[in-house]
């Protein structure tokens, strides 16, 4: 698939997050204090949906185990065991671009075996 427009810039303000289709999937755009980033829509833990969560600017929190992650770098904070993944992503014309290859998916408890 290669590098696809998401969205406009000002499609997601700063210090919000948003869901977006991209092809056959979503993925969700964060505009932290420090940029963007686009990741999955689900937390890496049980497959919550993200954007259900709260975000201050810099720390991203799932409502449902209270996993956080530090953004733009996306790396875990506190109870969280793992990082969010990541699409490399750009700013190119006012947009917001990624590489989308392939759909990034989250190894689960029940479907790691």
């Amino acid at each position: 698939m290669g590098w696809k427009k998401v969205c406009e810039v000002a499609d997601v303000p700063k210090g919000e997050m948003k869901n977006f289709s991209i092809g056959a999937f979503e993925v969700m755009v964060i505009h932290g204090d420090n940029g963007h980033l686009v990741v999955p829509p689900s937390c890496p833990h049980m497959e919550n949906a993200l954007a259900d969560g709260f975000f201050d600017g810099c720390v991203l929190t799932c409502n449902k185990h209270l996993w956080q992650w530090s953004i733009p770098d996306a790396q875990p904070i506190g109870v969280a065991e793992q990082a969010l993944l990541r699409y490399p992503s750009e700013i190119r014309d006012a947009a917001i671009w990624a590489e989308v290859e392939t759909e990034l998916q989250y190894c689960h408890e029940d479907e790691c075996e």
